[in-house]
């Protein structure tokens, strides 16, 4: 094939784009077949020797050239697993699981063995027909499916001479990435964030726009990513599935918990579905969609009713004993009673003094530990005077708590829940009985506008029983291990230690880390304090950061949508509260010179998930001048690309699989055969890329560009990105070893011990950084990994306003929308007032879009998008089972499949999300049906734990909110509303 223009339908694009340009390319495999590089197909008899029977076939099929060690990098899975990767001829022809795990201590079960049918059947997608192995260059409009193949050397040399003239004209934060949520903790996405910290572009988190990001445990814990080990789970005697599904998404470590039940733990799961995990348990609350913080606090009230409470607990670690003005709804500060007090500087009620005293470890008190020598009431009331002679009440949270929970009875909860009594009774017995109490609650529990209250009525429980910080206790949802090595890879500009010491010295002067020595050597500060300070120091001095969820309000045109949705639940509209943020600097409002206008797209599938994608393409998407996926197969977003590079496949490169604590390996990624066709590590694009950008600005003589925060020099970008030309193209498993060399975590380990084990146990959790935050600084890799002990057992003060575990929010926002304390809000009707609530959830058949398309995986379900809906529901609306039906709410209509289910309880309509826009009919998935509201109060800042940052306080989209109507589809037209124009 030469590079003349392909003129090819959307439709066909991924099959005709991925196998034209395979054929056209040298040595690539399609499902374990390969030519070799210059050899051509001859026709005519075979030459493969005659076998004799079966079972020369058969042996011929275990036989292999080597075993390489790997894993999946670059997947959104948070179950990590070791496999040994099986190469004949330069072909990985199978996976296999490796189970080379120890058991962490006496008594609990190993991890043995690790994987999932995703991951068995890798070699599916790598060698698949939706593979990218040549870059392509757009030649028709975009979407219309007409491409070319051109070679490196001239997609480099473009998409660098556009990159120049975007940043001379628009700035080099207008140059946009989307840091996820694919990514590995290796060096081709160290290469990449490189790329972008050194040429001044910008970083949108997409954690909560995706409705990953736990916003109710970051208001309560100041922590949004908070767990250990699986094999915790084992520990705890009573454990509560809440929004969670392990037995589907968490494969490899659902086995903790029934082995927990054999055991005697009581196994209780809430889930508005009869889901593959609630199958196993001893309880089953199907729950009314969204109604879950009404449970929450029906628990509440009844610990408190049964003085089941740890109350030691609750007067050092909680903000309960805390004291709060009743005149104001707001805290007793300093400022209140002392001439030039502090704001920030809270009081408890100290019984022997009969008055206040400050609360040590608060935000204004200072000091490294909340240690108390006397025992603050949890319930009172008092009067004092304030420095104007003002007589004011004071009370307790925990009063306050009180009294709010004693409208939460059974009977209440049960009417919103849709419960039984009984049902909730016996759940809150459970509580009352359990010695350590352990919720599970990932990512999937922070997809409802009001999901911070669910989360925080969880929480509520769980500090009530004293659980938060204890062993087998506490709350699990999905903690990260550091490696200090990989944030050194993104940022060093030189080799060796000068390099190291520059990616210090470029966030703080000398004095400035005198300063801090001095403040951890006298004990001023905490080295996990220290660490916050630093880390916010880099987000608002060194990385342009923004969301995406941000940059979407700003500019995707969903501003009236979205006005037309919320307005008239708000006391004020949601574009006052955007308003208000930035204006304070709350939420960030880079790019500040205009929309983005590069997009390089590498880690997600931004077109797939984004809510209203029609509104995103009819807007901002327009107006970017270049968009390039980088990507080993072939997206919806390629398809709507300037260019499509061919990234290497996760067994085509070295890397290290991000680094959830569930379980604590560090998983070694190894290079098991050469990148297929003409595909390449992330690492090497961004070399080159930055090698052209250097060789144009020099040539253009280009001035230093305005960054967000500070000046960029892009006639040395190459310079820097290369350390000074000690880094090659082809040097990715230097950096990773690098990474290695210099994490606390992995101290110990090295490359060529972990090319032969594959996985090997971390020593240390590394630092408290985003997003990593276990907080056991006792942890060395012995026994289970246990979190937050620095807070309960070591007393330092928790990153929130109080130092406490927070149940109020003394933010003046959250008291004019009623919030401060835990409660329960309705859900409310996005996209209008149809009757079926459209509820998400992940698949058993592949994580996001990586394995949609995949035939193995495909002939394991029914092929195609469906919604799964009760038969009752069915009988009603006139749908049978397999029909299609027009799925439709405000904003438009789509096509899909219809699935009987007695699982999915009436009034619900429930879909596994990630399918691929085409693969519906008209090219529109659900997606185009959801607004995605936004909570403003996650637009709030200005406290400890209201700030914004990197896995950090931001607002999300919320998905499970969204109604529709369902009715037979009988070849109507089907599609979204026409997006107005130009939309505000």
């Amino acid at each position: 094939m030469d590079a003349s223009t392909q003129n090819q339908s959307r439709r066909r694009f991924l099959w005709l784009a991925a196998a034209g340009g395979a054929v056209a390319a040298v040595g690539i495999p399609f499902f374990h077949y390969r030519l070799k590089a210059g050899a051509s197909v001859r026709l005519g008899p075979r030459g493969t020797p005659k076998l004799n029977s079966w079972e020369d076939l058969y042996r011929q099929r275990w036989t292999w050239d080597k075993i390489a060690k790997g894993s999946h990098g670059w997947a959104n899975c948070r179950s990590a697993c070791a496999w040994d990767l099986y190469v004949k001829d330069g072909v990985v022809v199978r996976e296999e699981q490796s189970a080379t795990y120890d058991q962490s201590e006496p008594g609990v079960p190993d991890f043995n063995p690790r994987g999932c049918n995703k991951g068995a059947c890798y070699t599916e997608v790598m060698y698949g027909p939706s593979r990218t192995s040549v870059p392509l260059k757009r030649v028709g409009p975009r979407g219309s499916g007409q491409w070319e193949r051109i070679s490196w050397d001239q997609a480099m040399a473009e998409i660098a001479e556009k990159c120049v003239d975007a940043a001379v004209k628009w700035g080099p934060e207008t140059i946009y990435q989307d840091l996820g949520p694919n990514y590995d903790n290796g060096p081709t996405t160290a290469g990449r964030f490189k790329f972008q910290l050194m040429a001044g572009g910008m970083f949108a988190d997409m954690w909560a726009e995706i409705g990953d990001l736990n916003l109710g445990a970051l208001m309560s814990l100041g922590l949004a990513h908070v767990g250990g080990s699986s094999d915790e789970w084992f520990l705890s005697d009573f454990l509560v599935v809440w929004m969670m599904n392990p037995s589907v998404t968490q494969i490899p470590d659902a086995h903790f918990l029934y082995e927990a039940r054999y055991q005697g733990s009581e196994l209780v799961v809430i889930d508005p579905i009869y889901s593959a995990t609630a199958i196993h348990a001893d309880q089953w609350l199907p729950v009314t969609p969204g109604s879950d913080a009404a449970l929450g606090l029906a628990v509440a009230r009844h610990l408190f009713e049964k003085d089941a409470i740890d109350h030691a607990y609750v007067r050092e670690q909680t903000d309960l004993p805390f004291l709060v003005r009743m005149d104001t709804g707001r805290m007793l500060r300093e400022a209140d009673i002392k001439e030039g007090g502090k704001d920030n500087l809270f009081y408890l009620w100290h019984p022997q003094q009969g008055g206040p005293v400050p609360a040590p470890g608060c935000e204004g008190a200072g000091g490294i530990s909340t240690r108390l020598d006397f025992e603050p009431p949890i319930e009172g009331s008092w009067k004092i005077m304030l420095k104007d002679g003002q007589e004011v009440l004071l009370a307790t949270i925990g009063s306050l708590l009180k009294e709010s929970l004693e409208l939460w009875t059974f009977e209440r909860a049960a009417e919103v829940t849709t419960l039984s009594v009984e049902q909730i009774r016996a759940f809150a017995d459970g509580w009352v009985r359990a010695k350590r109490p352990m919720v599970l609650s990932s990512w999937g529990s922070n997809r409802y506008m009001h999901s911070d209250l669910m989360n925080r009525s969880k929480i509520l429980c769980l500090m009530l029983k004293g659980a938060i910080g204890r062993k087998g206790a506490g709350l699990q949802s999905t903690g990260f291990i550091d490696l200090e090595g990989f944030g050194n890879a993104m940022q060093v500009e030189k080799d060796g230690i000068s390099g190291r010491l520059g990616v210090i010295l470029n966030l703080m002067t000398p004095k400035e880390l005198f300063d801090v020595a001095m403040d951890i050597t006298m004990k001023r500060k905490t080295e996990n304090q220290v660490a916050r300070e630093g880390e916010r120091r880099f987000e608002t001095e060194v990385v342009c950061y923004s969301t995406v969820t941000a940059i979407d309000y700003r500019y995707q045109g969903i501003k009236e949508p979205l006005a037309k949705e919320e307005d008239h639940l708000l006391p004020r509209p949601l574009a006052a509260y955007h308003e208000e943020s930035t204006r304070k600097g709350w939420e960030p409002d880079f790019p500040r010179t205009g929309a983005p206008k590069v997009f390089l797209t590498g880690g997600s599938n931004l077109l797939r998930r984004n809510n209203l994608p029609q509104y995103l393409m009819a807007n901002m998407w327009d107006d970017m001048e270049l968009i390039v996926d980088i990507n080993p197969k072939f997206s919806f977003t390629g398809t709507q690309a300037d260019y499509i590079l061919p990234a290497a496949g996760w067994y085509e490169k070295v890397g290290i699989k991000y680094t959830m604590a569930y379980a604590p390996y560090l998983h070694y990624c190894d290079q098991a055969i050469q990148p297929l066709a003409e595909s390449k590590d992330e690492f090497e694009i961004y070399w080159l890329l930055s090698r052209d950008i250097e060789r144009i600005a020099k040539a253009r003589k280009l001035p230093v560009l305005n960054g967000c925060h500070r000046p960029t020099d892009w006639k040395t970008l190459h310079q820097r990105y290369s350390c000074e030309g000690t880094l090659g193209p082809k040097d990715a498993e230097r950096v990773l070893s690098d990474i290695i060399e210099q994490s606390s975590a992995t101290k110990g380990m090295t490359l060529e011990q972990l090319k032969t084990v594959g996985a090997a146990r971390y020593v240390a959790t590394g630092m408290n950084v985003s997003p990593a935050y276990t907080y056991n600084p006792d942890w060395k890799g012995k026994g289970v990994l246990n979190t937050l002990t620095a807070f309960t057992e070591h007393k330092e003060p928790w990153p929130t306003l109080t130092g406490r575990i927070s149940c109020f929010m003394d933010h003046p926002w959250f008291l004019e929308l009623g919030e401060q304390l835990p409660t329960h809000k309705p859900s409310p009707k996005a996209g209008g007032d149809y009757p079926f609530q459209f509820v998400s959830c992940h698949a058993r058949w592949s994580i996001h879009s990586t394995w949609r398309d995949t035939p193995m995986m495909l002939r394991l379900q029914r092929g195609e998008p469906q919604v799964w809906i009760n038969p009752a529901d069915a009988g009603k609306i006139g749908v049978k089972d397999y029909d299609y039906a027009e799925i439709h709410n405000d904003y438009g209509s789509v096509r899909m499949r219809i699935k009987f289910s007695t699982m999915v309880r009436p009034g619900v309509a429930y879909y596994y999300h990630a399918w691929e826009p085409h693969q519906f009919p008209n090219h529109q998935s659900f997606k185009w049906l959801i607004p995605g509201l936004i909570n403003p109060l996650h637009m709030a800042g200005g406290t400890a734990q209201l700030h914004h940052g990197n896995s950090k306080y931001q607002a999300g989209t919320a998905v499970q909110d969204t109604r529709i109507g369902i009715r037979p589809w009988r070849g109507q037209s089907t599609g979204a509303k026409p997006v107005p124009a130009r939309s505000a």
